[in-house]
């Protein structure tokens, strides 16, 4: 399973319906605070990073998040 999928699997089990990862926006599918900190606090123990809930509104796909991810673990690496 890629990380795209991945993260696509969390939004699909937190808005409880099918999303796409480059056009399903996070305020399009009626997402608010909770939402977020439920995404943040899974993308944290899935892809094992401290993602900052700030990215889940600045980067708001799953296709941007999982950028981000990648962005995380690549400034981890250093």
């Amino acid at each position: 399973m890629t990380n795209e999928q991945q993260m696509v699997d969390i939004w699909e089990n937190i808005f409880g319906r099918q999303v796409r990862p480059d056009t399903d926006f996070f305020d399009d599918l009626e997402g608010d605070s909770m939402a977020a900190a439920a995404i943040v606090h899974w993308v944290n123990i899935v892809f094992g990073v401290q993602l900052p809930m700030i990215e889940v509104f600045d980067r708001p796909t799953p296709a941007e998040l999982t950028e981000a991810v990648h962005q995380l673990r690549a400034a981890a690496a250093r």
